[in-house]
């Protein structure tokens, strides 16, 4: 981060300060990614060692075999056995007990796993992609329709962080009880208040308060509903 942008024109840069300079070159690549600084991904050993750990464990949790319906003896089955779900154990750092909690239907792809935080029961329906660069938040009881990607991940418009390899990355929080139609996008920055509900396609950017029903591209408020009674 060689350059930082006047606020007057977005199109200029100038160069930093030697102070600025010497405070971004002590961060870590992962501490960059996770302040929402310019970072280099593809040229950090131990970023790139986590990615391609967290392909591997969602390749298995993809692929492996399903519990035999013979064996199933409660609901919580489904999503096992145990040896499946251990993949989702390693990948978003939390026990098996709480993984139990969660149903994800595959194809499920993410960046790293462990930027990933669960609050509650929640639920995925086929196609999942989570590019969980900066912190993916997901509420109590969250619903997603197939094919919801989101993306903390981006590139800058300027041509010149881009060309030089740099990316960033904005969080995305996700309230209690929120249902995501169908393949929505959700970038980063975005933080979407409890109880809301998004439309199908919609795609998403920015913060939403509770009680909404959000659609669109881009998305915006389409309806407020009253607060449920407790």
């Amino acid at each position: 981060m060689s350059k930082v942008p006047k606020p007057a024109d977005d199109l200029i840069f100038e160069p930093a300060s030697a102070d600025e300079q010497a405070a971004f070159e002590a961060l870590s690549e992962r501490e960059k990614m996770v302040k929402g600084l310019a970072y280099l991904a593809m040229k950090d050993n131990d970023l790139t060692l986590d990615r391609l750990k967290a392909r591997t464990l969602c390749q298995q949790y993809n692929t492996h075999p399903f519990i035999d319906p013979k064996d199933m003896k409660t609901i919580g089955d489904f999503y096992g056995p145990d040896s499946r779900l251990q993949n989702l154990v390693e990948l978003f750092k939390i026990p098996l007990e709480k993984v139990k909690t969660l149903g994800i239907e595959p194809p499920f792809h993410c960046d790293y796993g462990y930027n990933i935080e669960f609050k509650g029961g929640f639920y995925a329906n086929f196609g999942l992609c989570a590019l969980d660069c900066a912190k993916i938040t997901f509420g109590k009881d969250v619903l997603l329709g197939p094919g919801v990607h989101i993306y903390t991940a981006t590139h800058s418009v300027h041509l010149d962080e881009r060309v030089a390899g740099y990316e960033r990355a904005y969080p995305v929080e996700i309230g209690d009880d929120v249902w995501v139609g169908g393949g929505v996008k959700i970038l980063g920055p975005s933080k979407i208040g409890a109880n809301c509900t998004i439309a199908s396609g919609a795609v998403v950017k920015g913060d939403f308060p509770a009680n909404c029903i959000i659609g669109g591209i881009p998305a915006r408020i389409l309806k407020e509903r009253q607060e449920r009674s407790a």
